[in-house]
């Protein structure tokens, strides 16, 4: 009889098969990045959400998305078990950290300020690399583009958690400049309110190649599932869709 208690014990403490299998499955991890994914009165809309939820729809599974701060979502993906972050830029620096889905396509970064200012003396849209160097410049923190950067010498960098706070700083003349991926950007000033006559974009640095990726410890199964998917939704034309619905832009 003890045995049997002991044995009935050891099997009630090991997760089942089915636990095992959520376990091992991607948790999505973003923060809001229009047109990516943003709140709209609470409800979660943009292009990787409706991606994600359609691809979620052909593994049978139920959407598993969660919102942090940026910061936080890449740490979690580059530490953690099984997450799932986007949109990640990939970077040499970042390149062993985490596997590359999705890429989402590559996206132009440059300098934003006021239209209506000339911040230091400096105009945003004609100024030249030395001249923004001697600005307040803000940025995403956790973001890539700290590297960017730092790399051509700027030193005061002003880091928010998210674009609504480094646009409303911007406005408020807290910040001269924010150094952003431009879709991002202007999205951003979109959705949360902000009038794109009052903005002025300035140097293009370079460009982001945007990925969805994953932990490293992500199975091949796991990310072949998610791949398969993509590819589906590629080729009945949603994702060709979801491009025109939120990069009106391109």
């Amino acid at each position: 009889m003890k045995k049997f208690i002991c044995l009935l014990a050891l099997l009630c403490s090991l997760p089942s098969q089915a636990q095992k299998v959520t376990d091992a499955q991607i948790k999505w991890v973003t923060a809001e990045l229009p047109p990516y994914l943003w709140l709209n009165h609470n409800v979660p809309q943009g292009y990787v959400y409706e991606l994600i939820v359609a691809m979620s729809a052909q593994l049978g599974r139920k959407p598993d998305l969660s919102i942090y701060p940026w910061a936080r979502a890449v740490k979690m993906t580059r530490e953690g078990r099984n997450y799932g972050v986007f949109p990640l830029q990939r970077t040499l620096e970042r390149e062993s950290s985490y596997k590359w889905l999705i890429h989402l396509g590559t996206a132009p970064n440059r300098f934003f300020g006021k239209r209506s200012t000339i911040a230091g003396n400096v105009n945003i849209e004609h100024a030249s690399l030395e001249q923004l160097r001697g600005l307040r410049v803000g940025i995403v923190r956790g973001s890539s583009l700290e590297q960017e950067l730092h790399a051509e010498n700027f030193r005061n960098i002003q880091y928010e958690k998210d674009y609504q706070s480094l646009l409303k700083l911007l406005q408020l003349g807290g910040l001269d400049a924010v150094y952003s991926g431009y879709s991002i950007m202007i999205s951003a000033v979109e959705e949360y309110g902000f009038r794109l006559e009052d903005f002025t974009t300035g140097l293009h640095m370079g460009s982001a190649e945007l990925y969805m990726a994953s932990s490293m410890n992500v199975s091949e199964e796991e990310d072949r599932v998610w791949r398969k998917a993509y590819e589906v939704l590629q080729k009945d034309g949603t994702v060709q869709r979801l491009r025109k619905k939120y990069f009106s832009w391109e």
